[in-house]
């Protein structure tokens, strides 16, 4: 069979209001997006995320990636097998183009699953989700009205469980983590706030009695200091971009509690965050399935698969935000939490739908054209 046809596109989906955080401040959507169309007339379609602060990867720069690899890719890879084994071939290639090849790998688990008349977690033998998936009420940097009203809005779908992005501002920060600590666990997300452990440990000191755990104080992979700042602010330690391969977890202080933060377009994939996701638990350590801001339903669909596959050891999933935050969407259904704040199979998408189980809106079609 004739390899398949590429077509990609990026959309920039505006929100429905601004995100930010140390690092970056978001008001439309960043991806990039790829179908696949077979001679059988079987499509197949993928999403990354390029994010310059946490891969160094930037929209154009997967585009010219997708441009210049994926046909090469897709002459190559025909089922499963053949694109487990180029992934681990070109594990370094994968490695600097991580959302890119994500949004080839995702199309093509599409495809195969479709051909196959099977969902994608049925494909590469994951679990389906079997239980409502709760989402982490997600806060940016702002405070004031903006915070009082993401608040308010939180707590009427009775969502509890908190992740906080620091401003640096430290007034503000304390007295939001307080806020949302006399509602539920709050986690921080500090976006490589400090240049070293000293500055961060002054600032998160004050923080620690209304929180558990803080994500990316310092440089990323900054080993060292992670672990003394666990040490000495008892918080545990969230590994986003210090996490890039299990190849990290043999880095990490024993006497620290580590959670690395599993998306799958910086991971590279399904297949290489199902991996990381096993090594992170052979290893003892539990985890959480985030997102990048801005996902449309397909990310989505993939980090709810990650989810499932996670079990018992998810403590903590920040994904499918849809039309909470995207002012339309890429695709349907939309893969997004419910009133209560959970995504459950069945109501939120159809588990038994062969592939991902999602069709492109007409704003996709459009640009793929």
């Amino acid at each position: 069979m004739p390899a398949p046809e590429i077509a990609l596109a990026s959309l920039a989906l505006p929100f429905r209001h601004a995100f930010g955080h140390a690092s970056a401040t978001r008001r439309e959507a960043q991806n990039v997006l790829v179908r696949l169309r077979a001679a059988d007339g079987l499509e197949g379609f993928g999403e990354g995320c390029p994010r310059d602060y946490v891969s160094g990867e930037t929209p154009e720069g997967a585009l010219a990636w997708l441009r210049a690899r994926a046909p090469a890719v897709v002459r190559e890879v025909g089922d499963l097998g053949d694109l487990r084994g180029w992934l681990t071939a070109h594990a370094a290639e994968v490695d600097a183009n991580p959302s890119a090849v994500c949004a080839l790998e995702m199309a093509l688990l599409d495809l195969f699953a479709r051909r196959a008349g099977v969902s994608v977690e049925g494909l590469v033998g994951s679990p389906a989700l079997d239980r409502p998936l709760q989402a982490s009420a997600v806060y940016g940097a702002s405070g004031g009205l903006t915070f009082g009203l993401r608040r308010a809005r939180f707590a009427l779908a009775g969502m509890t469980e908190a992740k906080m992005k620091l401003s640096g501002d430290a007034a503000s920060d304390l007295a939001r983590a307080r806020a949302l600590a006399r509602r539920g666990r709050v986690r921080l997300d500090a976006n490589n706030l400090w240049p070293d452990a000293e500055s961060a440990i002054a600032a998160l000191t004050p923080l620690a009695a209304d929180a558990w755990a803080v994500e990316e104080p310092v440089r990323p992979r900054d080993w060292s200091g992670l672990a003394e700042i666990g040490r000495r602010t008892d918080l545990a330690i969230i590994l986003d971009e210090s996490f890039g391969s299990p190849a990290d977890l043999g880095a990490l202080a024993s006497d620290v509690r580590w959670l690395p933060n599993l998306r799958v377009s910086h991971l590279g994939g399904l297949l290489r965050s199902l991996d990381a996701l096993a090594a992170a638990r052979a290893a003892g350590l539990e985890g959480i399935v985030g997102a990048h801001v801005g996902e449309t339903s397909l990310l989505a669909r993939a980090g709810v698969a990650l989810a499932a596959a996670a079990g018992d050891a998810l403590v903590g999933y920040e994904g499918a935000y849809g039309l909470h935050l995207l002012r339309e969407d890429a695709f349907t259904p939309d893969v997004t939490f419910d009133g209560r704040g959970q995504v459950i199979a069945g109501e939120a998408f159809d588990p038994a739908a062969p592939g991902w189980g999602l069709a492109p809106r007409p704003n996709l079609t459009a640009a793929l054209a």
